[in-house]
């Protein structure tokens, strides 16, 4: 979600800045998607790089059982509390 509003912001500030839409033409459309797309470009790199070396290192993900008990509770030790 952080994402896509990121991209619509930094697009959406290239289209609404054009003096013809009422904006003060500072800034330039094209260079907007060219910025919004190298940090799409980084962040993914970056997140490859990053999962890539946490899965070198260590298990990222759960096993079988660890799914099916759920994350709160073999990971967190999250139970419901029963207020009887």
């Amino acid at each position: 979600m952080h994402g896509v509003c990121g991209v619509w912001g930094g697009i959406a500030a290239g289209i609404f800045g054009l003096e013809s839409l009422g904006g003060m033409g500072c800034v330039a459309f094209s260079a907007q998607v060219i910025g919004t797309v190298a940090g799409i470009v980084v962040a993914l790199v970056g997140g490859l790089v990053v999962y890539g070396v946490l899965r070198k290192v260590t298990n990222i993900r759960l096993t079988q059982e660890e799914e099916f008990i759920g994350a709160d509770l073999s990971i967190h030790s999250i139970g419901s509390v029963n207020h009887d």
